[in-house]
């Protein structure tokens, strides 16, 4: 695994807050720092790309109540823009 300047970062972030988002260009590595972190800890990796993935969220509040506890990656998600609602509803106010 290359060692990224930013997995210790974000891997505290995701513990202290209710979400954490990675944006940047394309082709710097998001996907694969995502993916190594979900890979760290208990998780669940979803990527928008696959549509099996998009129909596990057709009912987001159900699916993502399921996961409480569990670190959920959704890469991609930019493609569900309906989506945002309800993780903005499950990460609550600050």
């Amino acid at each position: 695994m290359i060692t990224r300047s930013h997995f210790d970062r974000i891997t505290q972030a995701s513990e202290a807050q209710a979400g954490v988002v990675l944006l940047g260009p394309r082709q710097v590595g998001k996907t694969t720092l995502a993916q190594d972190i979900a890979a760290s800890r208990d998780a669940v990796y979803l990527d928008l790309e696959r549509s099996a993935d998009r129909q596990i969220l057709e009912e987001p509040d159900l699916y993502l109540d399921e996961q409480v506890g569990r670190l959920v990656v959704i890469d991609e998600v930019q493609l569900a823009p309906g989506l945002f609602g309800a993780l903005r509803g499950l990460a609550g106010p600050d």
